[in-house]
């Protein structure tokens, strides 16, 4: 896996869900302090503190959530970076999975702006 801002973020968000490690301090370590966070041509967040609500939301709804590692594919630079993913989730008993494309503009080797298109992966 190329080594990234988001590859590292994608990392550290799967061992979070679990450990319930979402918090304004653990996504300042990834995300800068005017970080926007776009799903699908939406604003959802900006800023740790807002990430961090986002995916709280998200975690409280879900049974469980993965960005699954490694990526199928990653390009990147020092300024930015594309990945292409997927996200497996369940909740209420129901299994899903969405095809990601992500680009993301880093500074400071903190991601600055995030954001995904997703769409639910065929079975």
């Amino acid at each position: 896996m190329t080594d990234s801002p988001i590859t590292r973020m994608f990392a550290w968000w799967n061992q979070a869900f679990v450990a319930h490690g979402f918090t304004t301090e653990t996504f300042a370590e990834h995300f800068t302090d005017d970080a926007d966070f776009i799903v699908d041509g939406g604003l959802r967040a900006t800023g740790p503190e807002a990430i961090a609500a986002h995916f709280g939301r998200i975690r409280a709804k879900c049974d469980a959530v993965e960005l699954v590692v490694p990526p199928v594919a990653t390009l990147s630079d020092e300024t930015q970076g594309f990945v292409q993913y997927r996200c497996t989730f369940s909740s209420e008993g129901k299994a899903g999975s969405e095809v990601c494309m992500a680009h993301a503009f880093y500074r400071n080797g903190k991601i600055a702006r995030y954001e995904v298109i997703s769409r639910a992966e065929q079975a």
